[in-house]
Parts: structure tokens; C-alpha cells; sequence
């Protein structure tokens, strides 16, 4: 069995120890709540700061994917509007026929197309140069 302090001030020491523990217990969790809550807080700010520029980001995406916005990044790349284009029917039996008529593209006639006309046949992969 437990032996229990004989005295009456012996008891009330392990009392009042067992109390200050209990307080000092409590003040270290409350103090790590507190900490807890300062980093929680950070951490939000970050998040949002995050899903503002994830935001951001995709609008800027969207513009740049827009269609106007590659016509003019084409344009200034000296690229030209492609002409009609001819297609390719395949027969229920396999023959291939072209319909339509294939067309060069050719440039705009105010002269903002002279790059493809210099850029032909340099530096491509395909050119061998």
C-alpha cells in the first residue's frame, strides 16, 4: 500500500507542489497555443498570398492565350495568315481525294511580312543548315 505522508504539513507541501506543476503545465500549453495560433496565422496569410499569385498567373495565361494576343505575337514573329487550306477525304473503300485547292500563304500587302521572305531557308532544322 501507498504510505501517505504522516504529517499534516508534509501532505500540504505535495499539495502545493502538485498545484504549481499543474499551474506551470498549464501556463506552457496555453503559451504553445498562443504560438500555434501566430504560425496558423502566418501560415494563412502565405496561403493566401499563393492563391493570388496562382491567380494572377492565370489570368496572364489566359491573356497570352488569347487569340488576339497570338495574332499579334505571330505578326510580330513575321508569321502571315495561312490561306484556304485543301483537305483530305478518305473513302469508305480507302481512296484519298483532295478537296479544295492548297494556296501559299502569302504576305499581308502592306510589307509587314518582308521577315518571312528574308527567314526562308535559314537556320532550320529541316534545311540542313
Amino acid at each position: 500500500m501507498l504510505d501517505w505522508p504522516r504529517s499534516r504539513s508534509s501532505f500540504v507541501l505535495v499539495l502545493m507542489a502538485l498545484m504549481i506543476v499543474g499551474v506551470a503545465v498549464t501556463l506552457w500549453l496555453s503559451t504553445q497555443a498562443i504560438a500555434d495560433s501566430w504560425r496558423l496565422q502566418e501560415l494563412r496569410e502565405g496561403n493566401t498570398e499563393l492563391t493570388e499569385r496562382v491567380e494572377r498567373l492565370q489570368r496572364e495565361v489566359g491573356q497570352l492565350q488569347s487569340p488576339s494576343s497570338l495574332a499579334e505575337r505571330a505578326e510580330a514573329l513575321g508569321m502571315v495568315p495561312a490561306g484556304p487550306a485543301a483537305r483530305l477525304v478518305e473513302d469508305a473503300d480507302g481512296d484519298v481525294t483532295v478537296v479544295g485547292d492548297p494556296e501559299a500563304a502569302t504576305p499581308p500587302p502592306d510589307g509587314s511580312g518582308t521577315a518571312v521572305d528574308g527567314a526562308a531557308g535559314t537556320g532550320g532544322a529541316d534545311d540542313g543548315t
